[in-house]
């Protein structure tokens, strides 16, 4: 393969691609919805926090004073009692309480049970700002006229919030996991997308103006000619998701200073770095799959219809999220799949280098599977000319 004539066809692709003002603004524009999605989300939670009215029914299995009653109270929850935990679950399971607090003589211990969902996470919140509230007060009263050390007198209740399974659950992180999950999505659409569209103008659109014909006259084999156009597809794809990635770490870096809900976010170089990896390769493989949907389309319009089922398929990982599935090994080396969760894990401050090198290895087996099928569907002229 001469690099010269694959060089002039990326120039090419590109400089067509930039030409179209209205792809380019939809394909950059695009991720501009992470930092939307980022700052909706911490104002909905603020506002939330925000509102007196609203009361949220917590199961508890224990008897409350007037002190303990009036800031539950303040704390917009609505106490139930039960006997024992059994009866909690039962009335969490029926929907009768958002969340319930399990208290444990023998250990002196309370543990907030609720699950990762918005509104049940919500209650187990102000269970946690509950109990904290009244800890600080029986601090209060105990160091009332004496000399005493608070970290001693402040240590009076102790308390563990986890998920209804017995899973250690954060208080802040559950809809930063959410939100992050979301973003994560959105940039490997965005990728989607930008191949999608680059691959129709490379194909499709020549096919029907019938340039592509004209292109295979000059002196540039059919290798020389894929190769160039899947270069230029994924040189946009890396733009488009590097766009995304820098505009969520820079929107949960300022909406950390901004909501409450985000305080706890933190994000190290290490994660950044394979972050940026990720993307590449993400752009690799889609920009692969992006070209094969597109190969056999006659016009413009078939291609974009059949890039969509691509942009279907990156939306699937949000799915299953929303549903609860667990991650395996497996989600590690299915395509698009394993990328928004490998990104999830980095962010979630879980970076396991066997999971990232699953991800990065099976992305490569796939592109270089696609890539050689492709070429070889580009030596038909039913590929080539729509015949």
């Amino acid at each position: 393969m001469k690099k010269t004539n694959i060089i002039i066809t990326i120039k090419k692709e590109l400089r067509s691609i930039f030409r179209d003002k209205k792809t380019i603004f939809m394909i950059l524009g695009f991720p501009l919805i992470i930092a939307f999605f980022v700052f909706f989300y911490g104002e909905m939670e603020d506002s939330i926090i925000g509102g007196e009215d609203t009361k949220y029914p917590i199961g508890i299995n224990y008897e409350l004073n007037s002190t303990e009653k009036r800031i539950m109270s303040e704390c917009s929850l609505e106490p139930k009692y039960y006997e024992n935990i059994s009866l909690m679950s039962k009335a969490y399971q029926d929907g009768k309480i958002d969340s319930y607090i399990d208290y444990n003589k023998e250990k002196d211990l309370y543990t907030i049970y609720s699950s990762e969902d918005i509104q049940t996470s919500q209650t187990a919140n102000y269970a946690a700002v509950y109990l904290d509230t009244y800890n600080k007060y029986l601090g209060d009263q105990y160091i009332k006229g004496e000399d005493i050390d608070p970290e001693v007198a402040y240590g009076k209740i102790k308390y563990e919030l986890k998920n209804t399974s017995g899973e250690d659950l954060s208080t802040s992180n559950i809809l930063v996991n959410m939100v992050m999950n979301i973003s994560f999505v959105y940039i490997i659409t965005a990728i989607a997308m930008a191949t999608v569209n680059m691959a129709t103008s490379a194909i499709a659109t020549e096919k029907e103006n019938g340039t592509l014909e004209t292109i295979l006259t000059l002196p540039v084999n059919t290798k020389e000619l894929i190769t160039g156009k899947y270069i230029a597809t994924v040189i946009m794809g890396i733009i488009s998701s590097i766009i995304g990635l820098i505009l969520t770490i820079t929107s949960f870096t300022i909406a950390k200073n901004m909501y409450e809900i985000y305080k706890d976010f933190k994000i190290s170089l290490i994660a950044i770095i394979f972050s940026v990896i990720i993307c590449v390769i993400a752009s690799l493989l889609i920009s692969a799959i992006a070209l094969m949907l597109t190969s056999k389309a006659k016009s413009y319009k078939e291609a974009q219809a059949a890039g969509q089922v691509l942009q279907i398929i990156c939306i699937f990982p949000m799915i299953l999220s929303f549903i609860k599935v667990s991650s395996t090994v497996l989600f590690y080396i299915i395509p698009i799949l394993n990328h928004t969760t490998i990104l999830m894990d980095l962010y979630s401050g879980n970076i396991n280098y066997l999971n990232i090198l699953l991800t990065i290895i099976s992305t490569i087996v796939y592109t270089i599977i696609l890539l050689y099928v492709l070429i070889k569907k580009f030596k038909s002229e039913k590929v080539l000319f729509g015949a």
